[in-house]
């Protein structure tokens, strides 16, 4: 079998075997209600959850982002794309059990903005929420049709394409139980990939190698990767990427309905809280640091250039290819194909109960009943899956990294009046408004007016965070209103709530 053959035949057997457990959940769980379909009825057990938040959190990004970053930055690239992310989980943590005790019924961050700050805000936060979603399950494509392209010589187009429709339509199907139950099968062949090729690749490269690679890199200024702090854990630049990683995930975690959706389907609060802290901390963060260093390791050993490659984001899959041959560009696939598919079908999980919760009933048919609202949120995430798939088919050759940092400018600033707005009873309306406004203002003014493209990127993620954080908390004295949190107790949402 031909290698561009053996790729369709990988592609279109875990297509089946994706949708075959789909169907399967559709009939052992038949979503009868909004509350089955968005939050699994809220008795999924703490292992479940661990696999979910963990396989929902392993994007391609992780996997090929960070082997991005370990090209960059050298040998601190892993280990800061790793502590930035994870430190939105540390906060999202205490996020979600805090909205989980004041208010019990909702299932969407949206609901709480609109019952704390009223519709206007919570219109504002639907928008920045479903154009996150989009944006993630995007870069999922992207990152599984780099991986099919380069292993396999597949159409680039076609691969992102069909990936975004495979997941929408697994979603449409098995609504957030099937993303959650599937991410159980996702974890094992994840971890079975990772630690059956990684010990492979580092003794094929060879830690000596990397390490001349790197040593030669940062003292030749005439090397193709010349990097004078290529060797050096506390590099200034891998430093900046690092705080700006927190920026990035930052909104990508506390904008991303996905992770409300499963927080709400936890048995209980305490499984909720050992489920994130063991799923993110324990099992995600040895990943980035891994493939940061041995990809970026075995860029620098080849002295590979970005020409070379492409696009650097090309760097893992060139990399599994070239020491492991065929069998480490199938390996390497299967990874990014089960981190996408699982990521991507997590986002959408979340654009369903947007949709369904708070803009359905709503804004376009207020006597809908659950079913009509079920459909209707059915209908909006395959609908999805076609701009998904459209939009990550035109981005060939952009690098997954540049997007990422980008994105922290446009979703870090409304962060701050969700956070302080679940605990401050002083943040009002009009001055959330103007901090999110303020941050993305500066955030971008920034990115666009500052000439240095090493400074840039920096300065804007750092202002479009901090931004909003400095206005409310020197609004906070001076404000003369008080909310009652008390009354978020009795909410009650326009559907049954499963307990």
């Amino acid at each position: 079998m031909s290698n561009f053959a053996m790729g369709y035949v990988i592609f279109f057997t875990f297509a089946a075997v994706l949708m075959i457990i789909a169907a399967f959940i559709n009939r052992r769980f038949p979503i009868e209600n909004v509350d089955e379909l968005l939050a699994a009825g809220r008795r999924v057990p703490f292992g479940i959850i661990s696999a979910s938040v963990f396989t929902a959190w392993v994007w391609t990004g992780t996997i090929m982002g960070a082997s991005e970053a370990g090209v960059w930055y050298g040998v601190s690239g892993g280990f800061n794309y790793g502590w930035g992310a994870i430190i939105p989980f540390i906060i999202f943590i205490p996020v979600a059990l805090r909205l989980r005790r004041i208010m019990p019924n909702t299932t969407t961050f949206v609901e709480f903005i609109r019952e704390r700050f009223g519709e206007k805000l919570a219109n504002l936060f639907f928008v920045f929420g479903v154009a996150l979603v989009l944006y993630v399950c995007v870069m999922q494509s992207v990152g599984i049709a780099y991986a099919f392209q380069y292993a396999f010589g597949m159409s680039y187009k076609l691969v992102a394409f069909v990936s975004a429709m495979l997941f929408s339509g697994y979603i449409a199907v098995a609504g957030l139980r099937g993303s959650i139950y599937n991410s159980v099968f996702q974890f094992f062949v994840i971890m079975i990939v990772v630690f059956i090729t990684v010990p492979f690749l580092i003794k094929e490269i060879g830690f000596e190698n990397m390490y001349n690679g790197l040593l030669q890199a940062s003292t030749d200024t005439q090397h193709p990767n010349y990097n004078p702090e290529a060797l050096s854990f506390f590099s200034g630049a891998g430093l900046s990427y690092g705080f700006s990683a927190v920026v990035v995930a930052m909104g990508q975690v506390l904008l991303s309905q996905g992770y409300y959706s499963t927080a709400a389907s936890a048995s209980s609060s305490r499984s909720l809280l050992w489920a994130y802290l063991i799923g993110t901390i324990v099992a995600w963060l040895p990943i980035p640091i891994i493939f940061g260093n041995v990809v970026g390791g075995g860029v620098y050993s080849l002295e590979l250039t970005a020409e070379q490659l492409a696009v650097s984001s090309g760097a893992a899959p060139t990399i599994f290819s070239h020491f492991l041959g065929s069998y480490g560009a199938i390996a390497f696939v299967i990874l990014i194909f089960m981190a996408g598919l699982t990521t991507g079908g997590n986002g959408l999980a979340g654009i369903q109960a947007m949709f369904t919760i708070d803009f359905y009933k709503k804004y376009v048919n207020r006597n809908a009943v659950e079913k009509e609202q079920t459909s209707f949120g059915r209908k909006v995430t395959f609908l999805s899956g076609v701009v998904i798939g459209l939009v990550a088919s035109l981005l060939e050759g952009v690098s997954l990294l540049k997007i990422d940092i980008f994105s922290g400018i446009l979703f870090a600033a409304p962060t701050a009046s969700l956070i302080i707005g679940l605990w401050s009873d002083r943040l009002n309306t009009k001055v959330a408004f103007l901090s999110i406004l303020g941050g993305l203002l500066s955030g971008l003014t920034a990115y666009f007016t500052i000439t240095d493209q090493d400074l840039n990127w920096f300065v804007g993620n750092m202002l479009s965070l901090g931004v909003p954080f400095v206005i409310i908390l020197l609004s906070l004295p001076f404000s003369r209103e008080k909310y009652n949190f008390v009354k978020l107790k009795d909410y009650q949402p326009e559907h049954k709530v499963n307990y």
